[in-house]
């Protein structure tokens, strides 16, 4: 159960920092040679059938550039989605995890930076596995790349949005990140858990950082915001997602204030922990407009919403007893997510 919970967390932040290695303006010298230390993959198009989200017959291509269904799938060319997943190979021969799911859409047509958290106990169809979490999708088809495509062909299917690109952000970059920017302004609520620990608490105790922290606004280290990013036993399931969107929020504000040298230098420590399908290219054109996207204003979404899934216990494969997962309503769940991330007034969608 510990080493569940190591895995779960540490994996937040790190989806949180992706955004900002794929992204983060680095200056045109240095840019190539930078971003040639990620290492690249196959294109990573989704091997899932879609699940058609309007009756069909009624599917037909965007025209114009504007938003619509392409082979099954809701797509804008306006809007770049980016499926970031943190790993983390916790023991020796363990294929990985990828308990943080975040998808960051990138919305040029509305000119906003967009966050949705896919919570990990998901239950949804996998496809060519059968029905099981929905972060079970990466190690069951091998971990690393082949695992990010399982998890983006998973999503497709099941939620009906059309992902371009995948980023795997391995653990170790993540203290790395918020340790080289300053750390990130975080204020930690006064909840406690059933032990009556607050967030301060559990950080102090947890962390491995000497630093103190106390409920309220606290500007927290590498190590204390992966830990703050992990805790689980105040709150559910949701609020873990909901710490993780304000580390993102809070990197993307310092990352705005940094200077080129300081991005640099930490580009040039974590690249190597990246893996995308994205070509080098692409992750330059994206660097290239990189202080444009950074002052999008951050919205946040989270998938299952409230009222959007029921809570049951179910055997998943070769397991003997039942485990809780969360079973969406997936025509609530396809129409919200799609209102969130394209606004195209299916559904107001709700953020957070």
């Amino acid at each position: 159960m510990k080493s569940k919970k190591l895995i779960l967390i540490r994996n937040l932040c790190i989806l949180v920092v992706s955004l900002l290695l794929v992204v983060a303006g680095v200056g045109c010298i240095y840019a190539d040679r930078l971003f040639g230390k990620i290492n690249y993959v196959g294109d990573g198009e989704s091997e899932a059938p879609a699940v058609p989200l309007f009756p069909q017959g009624n599917e037909s291509a965007p025209a114009s550039g504007e938003p619509g269904l392409v082979g099954g799938l809701y797509h804008d060319e306006a809007v770049t989605n980016i499926l970031l997943l943190g790993s983390d190979d916790y023991q020796k021969n363990d294929s990985g995890r990828s308990d943080s799911m975040m998808l960051v859409s990138v919305d040029t047509r509305h000119k906003k930076l967009k966050v949705t958290s896919f919570m990990r106990d998901l239950y949804v169809a996998i496809p060519g596995i059968g029905s099981n979490r929905l972060n079970a999708a990466y190690s069951l088809a091998g971990s690393g790349a082949d695992g990010a495509k399982k998890v983006v062909s998973t999503i497709e299917a099941n939620f009906g949005v059309d992902l371009d690109r995948f980023v795997i952000i391995n653990y170790k970059a993540f203290p790395q990140i918020i340790d080289r920017v300053g750390g990130v302004t975080i204020t930690l609520t006064d909840r406690k858990d059933k032990y009556g620990r607050t967030e301060a608490d559990l950080i102090n105790r947890y962390s491995g950082d000497k630093k103190r922290v106390r409920p309220g606004e606290n500007v927290l280290s590498g190590k204390q915001a992966l830990y703050y990013a992990r805790i689980r036993d105040i709150g559910d399931d949701q609020e873990r997602t909901l710490r993780q969107r304000k580390v993102f929020q809070s990197l993307v504000e310092k990352m705005k204030k940094s200077n080129l040298p300081e991005i640099y230098s930490v580009l040039s420590d974590t690249l190597n922990l990246v893996t995308t399908n994205m070509t080098k290219n692409e992750v330059l054109s994206m660097a290239a407009n990189s202080l444009t996207y950074l002052n999008y204003p951050v919205s946040s979404y989270r998938v299952p919403a409230d009222g959007e899934y029921q809570p049951e216990e179910i055997i998943l494969g070769h397991d003997t007893k039942p485990s809780s997962v969360l079973v969406p309503d997936l025509d609530l769940s396809r129409k919200s997510l799609i209102g969130f991330i394209y606004e195209n007034g299916l559904t107001s969608g709700a953020s957070e």
